[in-house]
């Protein structure tokens, strides 16, 4: 097999270039700048620290002295129309005593359409249970617990985006509402057992009074891996198109931030789960989805539901672009649609190679790329030292979306690079294959 040394060199300088989708509107792309790492950073820490506690298990001060600090920041923000808390007890168990539990939830009433709703949520409660379950039900109620990764960089993603959107500097008016929700009560405990109760009971609140919930994003767990600044898009059925238009927003930001689409109807371990239940469009951000594989691009986090569950260990960077493309989603969806149209969707106004889906992957995935005019396509695959090893797409094409899918049967696992060349445009897009 020879070695391609000018696919190699094509590789090595394309390999940081994303070609994206069409401009933002100047509105959505100054917020998504201003995203403030600072920012996040002092909420993590509060969060974690939760008025000296260094817990927000729920039932306890700590979980009471978390929500007392995401309500102030709410509060603090002028432009925000409604800021309250949703309290309600929850039953414990023989042994236990029952607490108030409370949602914290800030609203943006829609310009012109306030009936129709989006909600961004992240859990506001932690969890120590991986201690040992003799010492979680022995001192779960006064354990270190900070929950800093799980999920305080949700909330400070929550936090700043209510900022930034409610800010009248920025002239963004969204045609619909948004509803910011930090939910109570996501995490099991001793006490009862049970999870996802805030979310639950703000989905059932909404369906009982026939709210129209155009989509709902749950923030759950998204500040860790050493390795590549890296997110899941859990979604079914029903929002499959959702999670499509998160991954475009983040094209169309042109940030460097892998995003695996998985479609898994059965992945029902954060917040997101409830609205599924109650027939509402609905995807999770997370790190990466159970089992939590460690493999040559992820490693699950190892602080997962400990005491060492630090803000030491989070990478702030990949929060940033998550509420970045959070952001940018979400204002696209909800702003009006005179305010968005810059560039046509259809035909593609760039030619684009995406990033193949699923990645990691094992034996197969599929490569997607768009062509603005009718061009001759030369699509290949090469190993990390250039060499290639398929031929996808070879001659010309007409304008708009392809597909084709990479079966890598009989390769070693590694890395490899899908190369695109269609006139004189060239990209190239990372690939990871694990067996």
């Amino acid at each position: 097999m020879k070695i391609h040394r000018a696919s190699a060199l094509i590789i090595l300088m394309l390999f940081s270039a994303l070609p994206g989708w069409a401009a933002l509107p100047r509105p959505i792309q100054a917020m998504a700048d201003s995203i403030s790492e600072a920012r996040l950073i002092e909420h993590i820490e509060q969060l974690e620290r939760a008025g000296g506690h260094w817990s927000r298990v729920r039932h306890t001060a700590g979980n009471d002295s978390g929500v007392a600090y995401i309500f102030r920041q709410f509060e603090a923000l002028d432009h925000l129309d409604y800021v309250e808390l949703d309290t309600f007890s929850l039953q414990a168990r023989p042994g236990f005593t029952t607490r108030v539990q409370s949602n914290v939830i800030a609203t943006i009433p829609g310009s012109s359409r306030p009936g129709r709703v989006f909600i961004i949520g992240a859990h506001h409660d932690c969890s120590g249970s991986r201690m040992g379950s003799e010492i979680w039900n022995r001192e779960w109620a006064t354990m270190r617990a900070p929950g800093a990764d799980d999920n305080a960089t949700g909330v400070a993603v929550l936090l700043e985006l209510a900022r930034l959107m409610s800010e009248p500097a920025f002239g963004f008016r969204p045609e619909c509402t948004i509803r910011f929700i930090a939910f109570a009560a996501e995490e099991s405990s001793p006490a009862d057992y049970k999870n996802h109760n805030g979310s639950r009971r703000a989905a059932q609140i909404s369906r009982a009074a026939g709210e129209e919930i155009a989509g709902m994003v749950s923030i759950d767990m998204i500040g860790y891996n050493p390795y590549v600044d890296y997110q899941s898009v859990i979604c079914n059925d029903l929002s499959e198109a959702l999670g499509v238009q998160f991954r475009a927003a983040r094209d169309s930001l042109g940030i460097d931030l892998t995003i695996a689409l998985k479609k898994n109807p059965s992945a029902t371990y954060s917040d997101h789960e409830p609205y599924w239940t109650e027939g509402y469009p609905a995807i999770c951000l997370i790190e990466n989805a159970p089992p939590w594989d460690n493999n040559a691009f992820y490693r699950a986090n190892p602080f997962y539901h400990t005491s060492d569950d630090s803000s030491g260990t989070v990478n702030y960077r990949l929060v940033r672009k998550v509420g970045q493309m959070t952001l940018a989603a979400v204002a696209l969806l909800t702003a009006p649609a005179t305010a968005v149209e810059v560039e046509p969707v259809a035909p593609p106004a760039l030619f684009t190679l995406e990033q193949n889906f699923p990645n990691p992957f094992n034996p197969a995935t599929v490569i997607r790329y768009r062509l603005p005019v009718a061009a001759s396509v030369h699509l290949t695959v090469h190993d990390a030292l250039g060499r290639e090893v398929a031929l996808l797409a070879e001659g010309p094409q007409r304008a708009g979306s392809h597909e084709v899918r990479f079966d890598a049967s009989g390769l070693p696992s590694g890395v490899y690079f899908c190369l695109l060349r269609a006139g004189s445009f060239t990209a190239a897009r990372k690939m990871l294959r694990i067996q």
